[in-house]
C-alpha cells in the first residue's frame, strides 16, 4: 500500500516538472539558418522547375499548335488539289464527249463516195446506150464495121469475123494456121481477145494479167466484138430499100424484128456488164474526195486499175468493188474503226448496212433481168415445140375444108 502511494507521488511530480520545462523555447540559430537555406534552395529549385515546366509546356503547346496548323494546311491543300483534279477531270470528260460527238473522222471524205452511188449507177445505165449496135463508140475500124453496120448474110458475117480475129490470134491459132492471112502473127498483148469471155469480165490483156474492172478503149472494142461473135452474130442479112418495100419484104422485116427482140434480151446481160466497166465522169470528184482518207488511199494504190490510176475515173464495177473492198480487205480501215467512237461508229455501221442493202438491190435487179431472159428462152422453146404442131394442124384443117 505504501509502495503504491510513493509511486503515485513520483509520477505526479515528474509530470509537473515536464510541463514546466516545455514552456521555455529551445532555439538554435545555426540550425535555423541551415534549415532556411535548405528551404530557400528548395524553393528556388521548385520555382526554376516551375518556370522550366511552364516554358516546356508552352513550347509543347506551340509545337502542337504548329503541327495542327501544318496538318490543317496539308489537309486543306489536299482537299483543294482533289477538287481541282475532279474539276479538271470533269472538264476533260466533257471536252472528250463533245469531241467524240462532233469530231469529223479522218474517213469522212470517203463517206461522200458512198453517197454518190446513185449518180454512178445512172452514169453506167446511160453508158449502155452507146454500146448497142449502131451506137458508135468504137475506135477500131474493123470492129466498128462488124458491130455498127447493117447485118450481112451469115457467110459474109463469118468472113468478117475471121478478118477481125486475124489481129487477135493466140498461140493455138498460130500453131494451126499461123503464117496465113487468117493469123499472120500471135497477138501477145491481147491473144484470143475476141473469143474469150475474160475480155468481157476482167478485160482483155496478156495471159495471166490481173483483173481489170475499168476498161480502156481497146479493151472495150474487143469486148464488143466478143458480144458480136457470141450473141449478135448475123442470122440473116438486112434488106435494101427496094426489098423492104415489097409485101414479102415486110413479112421478112416483121420476122426479123421479132427475132431481134429476143436477141436484144439475150445480149442485154453482156452489154450491161460491159457498160458497168466503162470509166465514168461521175466517179472522178467522188474519188478525189475519198482518196483524202489515208485508209481509202492505201487501198486504191493497192488495187486500182490502170485506167483509174491514169484518168482518176472508175467504172461502176470497180467503184462498187472499191466501196466493199476498202472496208473488208483493207487493214488500214481496221485502224479507222478502232479510232471511231460514239456517233461516228454508229454512222459507219449505218453506212455499211446501207451498202449491203444497195448490193442486195443490185442483185435483185440482176435476178429480174435474168428472169426476163429465162422467160424469153422459154417462149422460144414453146414456139419451137408447138409451132410445127400448129402448122401441121392448120394444114390439116385446110385440107378438110378443101375436101368438103
Amino acid at each position: 500500500m505504501n509502495f503504491r502511494k510513493k509511486l503515485l507521488v513520483l509520477v505526479i511530480g515528474c509530470g509537473v516538472s515536464a510541463g514546466a520545462w516545455a514552456v521555455y523555447p529551445v532555439t538554435d540559430a545555426a540550425l535555423i539558418t541551415v534549415v532556411k537555406t535548405g528551404f530557400n534552395a528548395i524553393a528556388l529549385q521548385i520555382s526554376s522547375f516551375q518556370t522550366q515546366m511552364g516554358t516546356l509546356l508552352t513550347q509543347i503547346g506551340s509545337s502542337i499548335n504548329q503541327n495542327g496548323s501544318k496538318v490543317a494546311t496539308t489537309v486543306e491543300a489536299a482537299a483543294k488539289a482533289d477538287r481541282e483534279f475532279q474539276t479538271e477531270k470533269s472538264r476533260q470528260e466533257r471536252i472528250n464527249k463533245t469531241k467524240h460527238d462532233l469530231e469529223v473522222s479522218s474517213s469522212i471524205c470517203s463517206e461522200s463516195a458512198s453517197g454518190g452511188a446513185t449518180s454512178v449507177s445512172s452514169g453506167s445505165s446511160a453508158a449502155k446506150g452507146s454500146l448497142r449496135p449502131g451506137g458508135g463508140g468504137v475506135a477500131n475500124a474493123s470492129i466498128n464495121n462488124a458491130v455498127n453496120k447493117p447485118a450481112v448474110n451469115p457467110t459474109a458475117d463469118a468472113s468478117r469475123s475471121a478478118a477481125v480475129h486475124a489481129k487477135y490470134c493466140d498461140a493455138i491459132d498460130y500453131a494451126a494456121y499461123g503464117g496465113s492471112d487468117a493469123c499472120p502473127a500471135v497477138n501477145t498483148s491481147m491473144p484470143g481477145a475476141d473469143k474469150r469471155v475474160d475480155s468481157l469480165m476482167t478485160g482483155a490483156g496478156k495471159d495471166g494479167k490481173k483483173p481489170d474492172l475499168t476498161f480502156s478503149q481497146e479493151q472495150t472494142d474487143v469486148a464488143r466484138m466478143y458480144i458480136q461473135n457470141s450473141t449478135r452474130r448475123s442470122i440473116s442479112k438486112d434488106l435494101t430499100k427496094a426489098e423492104a418495100s415489097s409485101a414479102a419484104g415486110k413479112v421478112y422485116l416483121g420476122v426479123t424484128t421479132q427475132m431481134n427482140a429476143s436477141i436484144s434480151a439475150a445480149a442485154d446481160p453482156q452489154e450491161r456488164m460491159l457498160a458497168e466497166r466503162q470509166p465514168l465522169d461521175e466517179t472522178k470528184e467522188l474519188l478525189q474526195e475519198a482518196l483524202q482518207s489515208p485508209s481509202a488511199k492505201s487501198y486504191f494504190d493497192e488495187t486500182a486499175s490502170d485506167v483509174a490510176r491514169s484518168t482518176g475515173k472508175m467504172s461502176k464495177a470497180e467503184f462498187l468493188q472499191f466501196e466493199v473492198g476498202r472496208r473488208y480487205a483493207n487493214t488500214a480501215y481496221q485502224k479507222d474503226l478502232q479510232e471511231m467512237d460514239g456517233e461516228n461508229l454508229q454512222r459507219e455501221i449505218i453506212r455499211v448496212n446501207a451498202l449491203q442493202n444497195s448490193l442486195l438491190l443490185e442483185l435483185r435487179n440482176e435476178i429480174q433481168a435474168g428472169n426476163v431472159v429465162a422467160g424469153q428462152q422459154l417462149a422460144s422453146q414453146v414456139r419451137a415445140e408447138y409451132g410445127p404442131l400448129l402448122d401441121k394442124q392448120y394444114q390439116a384443117i385446110g385440107a378438110r375444108m378443101g375436101g368438103e
